[in-house]
């Protein structure tokens, strides 16, 4: 690249005064020059206290008010807003290393800046008192490119994908549309898979751990299994019929998404990847009963785990 690309660090923030400080601390101390940041406040009724934080770095941040939609709409408009050529997500909870970016642009100026290379860095948690805990182990090797299949394959058998550990071009976006505003919980694997459905790759560099992301109790996906089980039904919906189009007889990508869900007991969902796969010709007898097979241990599963939940973590 002969120019260096403007990055935009978009913080989405929701009630967010006891970390958005630190996030927005660690977006101004990047390394890297040529950053825009942009606070979007998704409507938070905390008297105030999250805008008056976000007011006070004045002309350093862009900020952004919203009445509350959910982080979707929140990230939407801070896309929208945007004047970069890359999108760098931070959540107002988690943290950047000092060079995140720097790192990020860096790795992708290797690929000759290719438009259609998503770039991802490595992570590691830290508790509410931004104290190490551990790595995160996504896997990823460095100078492999991953293509779009590799992608999907990897989503539905490994799980979702820190998308603050990503860089992801603007034009991504403006390809695949926004993040889907009607999900609540799983809005971000709809948009990863969007894009690798549709022709972008990722390179991964997992020794540069640049992205702190915070472990705590509030967070959504530890509270409300009820959007987990809406928004997979919602989101089977919309990208079942994909899945199915792209299966071949190597890569069963419908069978795929529909066992992720009866991972996680999610019985609207399975049923509805087996209706798109029955009718298009994508799943057997004998797939179909190996998801129903695979729907009964999730749904074991679910009962073992609030078991454990209960007892371990009850109030």
């Amino acid at each position: 690249m002969n120019t260096l690309p403007k990055v935009s660090i978009i913080i989405p923030v929701y009630n967010g005064s006891n970390y958005v400080k630190e996030a927005i601390d660690s977006a101004i101390s990047q390394t890297y020059s040529n950053i825009e940041i942009i606070v979007v406040n998704d409507g938070s009724c905390d008297d105030g206290a999250t805008e008056k934080i976000a007011l006070s770095y004045g002309d350093k941040i862009r900020y952004f008010s919203k009445e509350n939609g959910g982080v979707s709409s929140a990230l939407n408009l801070g896309i929208k807003e945007m004047t970069g050529e890359y999108f760098s997500w931070l959540s107002h909870d988690d943290k950047y290393e000092a060079d995140k970016v720097e790192k990020s642009i860096e790795y992708l100026a290797e690929f000759n800046g290719d438009d259609k290379l998503i770039v991802m860095c490595g992570a590691y948690y830290i508790n509410e008192k931004s104290e190490k805990i551990r790595d995160v182990d996504y896997g990823f090797k460095k100078g492999i490119v991953y293509s779009g299949l590799d992608m999907q394959k990897y989503i539905l058998d490994k799980g979702a994908i820190n998308g603050c550990c990503m860089l992801i071009p603007k034009k991504a976006f403006e390809k695949c549309g926004g993040f889907n505003e009607d999900l609540r919980y799983n809005q971000d694997i709809l948009m990863w898979l969007q894009f690798f459905c549709n022709g972008y790759s990722l390179i991964a560099d997992l020794n540069e751990k640049n992205v702190m992301y915070r472990l705590h109790a509030n967070q959504t996906s530890k509270t409300r299994r009820d959007l987990l089980v809406r928004d997979s039904y919602e989101m089977a919906k919309i990208i079942a019929p994909t899945f199915a189009d792209q299966s071949t007889e190597d890569t069963n990508l419908i069978k795929m998404f529909a066992k992720r869900n009866a991972k996680y007991d999610c019985r609207n969902a399975v049923d509805e990847c087996i209706r798109v796969g029955i009718e298009n010709n994508k799943l057997s007898f004998f797939d179909v009963l190996n998801i129903r097979i695979c729907l009964l241990a999730g749904k074991v599963r679910n009962v073992v785990k609030k078991i454990y939940h209960r007892i371990f973590f009850k109030k």
